[in-house]
């Protein structure tokens, strides 16, 4: 796979283990507006999202943790940012932020079942959005205002790298191109008279007719 980008992404040195010359990818980011279901249908968490990986939807919750000072807007600025891709992991962050005990670990659990439901039910195989904007990757936001999406995003500002490592990415990115998002040329049947005409034969004349002399 040819890579044709403006940035680096987690897996692009997974193109030492080899090349398709055949199959290239303009990674190229941009906004899109990507339905992912009516606004009656979104989650609890406003930072939940989802991000679209060759055929398969990773639904996700991004976490931000907030120091005491404060940015250019006067508000607490953000020193970690951490994505969270189903709910035992979103607990192990929050856990891990506040210091807190495997009690009150498996009581924030308990007392939130939405949590469990976002990930299991917004896990999906489909083909559709990537087919509609012919692009192998992309992100969708549910609390955003349109476009809500990004095609062709930084995998690695999403920590998806805990998800598929980089020379599982390069290789199911490089096959979802060659094999899904393909351009399909029409081919121009032609029929088998016009295709011996063409080699010089004339069908007027039968091959077992011809009389010698």
């Amino acid at each position: 796979m040819r890579l044709h980008t403006d940035f680096h992404d987690y897996y692009d040195n997974a193109i030492g283990y080899g090349v398709d010359e055949k199959v290239h990818y303009n990674r190229y980011t941009k906004k899109a507006s990507i339905d992912i279901k009516s606004k009656l249908d979104r989650p609890f968490h406003r930072e939940s999202g989802l991000l679209g990986f060759c055929g398969k939807t990773y639904p996700f919750i991004e976490l931000n943790r907030y120091g005491h000072e404060l940015d250019e807007q006067g508000r607490l600025k953000i020193v970690e940012t951490r994505f969270a891709f189903d709910a035992y992991e979103y607990l192990e962050i929050k856990q891990e932020w506040a210091h807190v005990s495997d009690d009150f670990y498996s009581y924030a659990y308990t007392k939130d079942p939405k949590l469990k439901q976002f990930f299991r039910e917004w896990s999906r195989d489909s083909d559709e959005v990537f087919l509609e904007h012919k692009v192998p990757v992309w992100v969708a936001r549910f609390y955003a205002r349109e476009p809500n999406g990004i095609l062709n995003p930084r995998l690695k500002d999403h920590g998806f790298e805990r998800k598929v490592d980089a020379l599982a990415a390069f290789q199911e990115i490089s096959m979802y191109l060659a094999n899904i998002l393909v351009e399909q040329k029409e081919l121009s049947v032609i029929e088998d008279r016009y295709r011996i005409e063409q080699h010089g034969f004339d069908l007027k004349k039968s091959f077992r007719n011809t009389k010698n002399g």
